[in-house]
Formats: structure tokens, sequence, C-alpha cells
């Protein structure tokens, strides 16, 4: 519709006025429907010019946000009704002298004795007219159940997980503890037997005992650093400059094992809202494992690419695989192949992974390899700025 109304201004000098009547009853009439339903949902917008000043607002958006009431707002400048100044301050500094992106964040609001937390988005819109003509949709959601909801999903997982763990500690120290108490009596006994004794008489019962606490210390430190909260610091981050800085720092180590690190990511992917430093312990930890696996000699290939509204970052190896009854327990607390090994490793990823609303997957063939996936959600003013390369605007 839009591209024939344009081709009809273009050729207004040839039309009759029934000709232009009709058309401007049906732009009349796509206009109505479109504000109608805008007036049927329950989320909030505003279209405003590059001044924002606004052009059309529905009538959910004053119960949103802190806005005095009017019959219509059409004409208005934003900053003459919409009295909330962290809210305006988003609003303006994602419009003046920026480049070309959605940006969104989220503020809470007091409604009587509850609170209220509402998404703001700013959308960018340029018509084509004009390139220098920009306007804006602020779009405001309402995420306070979802947010509720979610941080009770995160509870209950993070309470299966703790009885979970909880379960694998008991299991983890069982062993020391039994050890310790053998050796206890093999040292009262030994005392009995011989109504004294030297230190060297004790000492090899005292080793063992050093041993075991010690043991038990680090099933303990291990189990607080896998429970505590993560504290990340999510911002917009290149990925690629992630990998390169991670790939600088283990191919020495690799390549001291006879291991070829490949490097099959592109230059440049889209942003991602990440913790710098959680997914580099990420990434560290699986090609840790990767490097593990590796008999001998073989490579790691750090891969990254877009599928879909994702980023996927993909650690393979050339190792020994990981048979099929065990990738089903591979991020539980505890479970591990590796002599030495915690347990821990693939739990505190896998943690890692659904604190930044992404996934993990694992793929193993024994006597092949492993490839573990790391699955990112693009963020939604990256996928427009994709688009608009895409489309060659």
């Amino acid at each position: 519709m839009k591209n024939f109304v344009r081709r009809a201004i273009e050729k207004i000098d040839q039309l009759d006025s029934k000709q232009i009547v009709e058309i401007l009853e049906s732009q009349s009439r796509e206009m109505e429907m479109l504000e109608a339903t805008l007036e049927s949902i329950e989320d909030g917008f505003i279209l405003a010019d590059k001044h924002l000043r606004i052009l059309y607002a529905n009538s959910v958006t004053p119960t949103l946000v802190p806005m005095i009431r009017l019959k219509s707002y059409e004409g208005v400048a934003l900053d003459e009704v919409l009295h909330d100044p962290d809210v305006l301050s988003f609003i303006t500094a994602n419009v003046e002298g920026r480049e070309i992106e959605i940006k969104e964040d989220e503020f809470t609001f007091q409604k009587g004795d509850q609170l209220q937390t509402v998404k703001v988005t700013v959308y960018p819109y340029k018509d084509g007219s004009s390139a220098r003509e920009t306007s804006f949709v602020i779009r405001l959601t309402d995420v306070t159940e979802y947010n509720r909801a979610e941080a009770r999903l995160r509870r209950s997982e993070s309470l299966a997980s703790m009885t979970t763990m909880a379960a694998g500690v008991a299991h983890e120290i069982k062993n020391p503890l039994a050890a310790m108490g053998i050796h206890l009596q093999l040292l009262k006994k030994a005392y009995e037997r011989n109504e004294s004794l030297t230190f060297e008489d004790a000492r090899r019962y005292i080793d063992v005992l050093d041993e075991e606490i010690a043991r038990l210390n680090a099933i303990v430190v291990d189990f607080l650093f896998a429970v505590r909260p993560i504290d990340v610091r999510i911002r917009l981050e290149r990925i690629t400059t992630l990998l390169d800085q991670v790939c600088d720092f283990v191919e020495p180590e690799l390549n001291g094992e006879g291991i070829v690190l490949k490097r099959t990511y592109p230059a440049t992917l889209p942003g991602l809202m990440i913790d710098n430093n959680a997914i580099k312990q990420a990434l560290l930890n699986i090609i840790k494992n990767a490097m593990n696996a590796i008999k001998n000699s073989g490579t790691i290939e750090v891969g990254a690419k877009i599928d879909s509204n994702n980023v996927v970052v993909s650690i393979k190896d050339t190792g020994v695989g990981i048979p099929e009854e065990a990738l089903g327990k591979i991020f539980e607390p505890y479970y591990t192949t590796k002599s030495g090994g915690t347990g821990l490793g693939l739990t505190v990823v896998y943690k890692i992974m659904k604190e930044h609303q992404g996934d993990i997957q694992v793929h193993s063939v024994v006597g092949t390899g492993t490839t573990v996936r790391l699955i990112f959600p693009i963020p939604s003013g990256e996928h427009l700025a994709l688009e608009e390369v895409h489309s060659g605007r």
C-alpha cells in the first residue's frame, strides 16, 4: 500500500478528484485500522519525530509511565508530558547524535503498594523518503510478571541444583572421612601395641590424615565456588575480540602439547550482551577439557557463526570422545571421568550460560572427538543493524 500511495503522489497531476478522494479514503481506513490495533494491545506505543514531538500515543501509554493524561498527544513535545527524568533521559540519549539502532532498558515505578517494571524500547524508523528524516517508535512493555516468573524459575533451578550438589558433596566426603577413620584406628592400635610411638612410627598415618584433610578442604572450596551466585556484569561486547584473547592465551600451551589450534570465526559478528570474564572462564574450562581429551597430538577448532537469531560459538576437538551413556551426566555436579577432576567444570559453564539466557549443547563420538556449542541470543538492536546491512541500506 505504501508504494502504491507513493506512486499516486508522483502522478497526482494525472489523477482526477474522484481518484484522489478514493486514495485518501483508503489511507484513512488503513490508519483507523492501525490505530484500533494499537489501542487493543497491552503495550504502550509513542510515535515521535526527530525532535521528539509526539505524532501519536495510544491510551495505554500513560498507565505505564508517569505521564500527563491528554485526550490527544499529537504535536506535543515528549518532555512536556513525560515526567520521569530517567526514562526521558534514556530516550533522549538514544535519539540524539547516535547511530541508528534499537535500544532498550528497564525502569521500575511505585504503583500504590506495588512495584511495576516497564521495559522501554526505542526503535528508529526511516521512511525512505529522506535519508536525514528519522522518526522514532517508543514501546513500553510491562515486564513485572515476566521478571517475577523468571526469578521464581531461577530460584527453583537453583534449589534443585543445590540439592543435587549437596548429595554430591555428601558422597565425596565419605571416602576421605572413611580413610581418616581407618588410619586413626591403625594409629591407635600401633600405639596400644608399642605403648609409645616415635614421630617416624606415626608418620605414615599422619601423612594420610594430612592428605585426606587437604582433600576435604578442596571439596568444600569447590562446592562453595560452584554454588555461590555468579556476579555477571552484562554489557554489549564483541565476541570476536574475546575469542581472539582466549585463543592467544591458550595457543602456546596447546602447541607445547602438540595440539594445533584452528580459528574458524569471521572477523566481525553481532555484538552480544555478555560478561567478558564469565564467558572467558567458560571457554577456558571447555578448552582445558578438550586438551585433556586429546592423546599425543590433535586439533582444537574454535569457531563462531550466526544461526538464525543466535550466535553459536563452537569448540571442536579430535580427542577420545565421550561415551553416549555419559553425555546425559556431564553437567551434573561432581560427575567426572578424569582422575583428580572435580566434576564441576561443565557445571560452572552451564551456570554461566544460563545467566546469559543462552544454552550449551554437546555432541560427541567416541574415538572421533567432541564439539561443544555455546548459543547466545543476538540483541534486537544488533539484529536490526544486520538486517540493514543485508538489505543494503
